[in-house]
């Protein structure tokens, strides 16, 4: 029996480009060159398949990039595509500095002050050129599902400490951020 897979998500499909099969990518990683340079890339289809596909093309587009992909011809199978995410399996990823985290490891991570009060949990991240800027949920006020919750900035004078293995994010909210 072989063992599952963890995948990461490298970028998600947005859309179609043209009519030659060319699709737009949404980036999830800082590191764009591992897509730009790969000869083949794993996507995970909307439906939970995974195929492998060659890269004919690959170039930087506005925030994301444009890919063209070995058998995606035209906009019909380029829109077909829609959803799909360009994964890589977890045991790919080269070890970061000491310092850096990747972005998979900082989702689900609960957000708490240095006090104790609980904030929300990580469900996004968004890039700004700045600083990144984790977006977060909280429990609706009926019990039942979730809310949006603060933006917290991931600057040096709000985070405290990040340990992905304790599951938290604890941080020294600046005035107002939790207004």
């Amino acid at each position: 029996m072989t063992a599952e897979r963890e995948w990461i998500v490298r970028g998600k499909v947005s859309t179609a480009h043209g009519i030659q099969g060319q699709v737009r990518l949404a980036l999830s990683t800082d590191f764009p060159e591992r897509v730009l340079d790969a000869k083949e890339l794993t996507l995970r289809l909307p439906d939970g398949s995974i195929e492998v596909r060659r890269l004919e093309k690959a170039s930087v587009y506005k925030t994301g990039l444009m890919l063209k992909l070995a058998g995606i011809d035209d906009r019909n199978a380029a829109e077909a595509l829609r959803g799909a995410e360009v994964v890589a399996d977890k045991s790919e990823l080269p070890a970061l500095p000491d310092d850096e985290i990747y972005w998979h490891q900082l989702m689900g991570l609960r957000v708490v002050t240095v006090d104790g009060q609980e904030v929300g949990e990580i469900t996004d991240i968004l890039r700004t050129g700045s600083n990144d800027v984790y977006v977060t949920e909280v429990p609706s006020a009926t019990g039942r599902g979730k809310r949006p919750g603060p933006l917290i900035p991931a600057i040096d004078d709000v985070l405290e400490r990040v340990d992905p293995e304790a599951g938290v994010v604890i941080i020294r909210p600046m005035p107002g951020l939790l207004d």
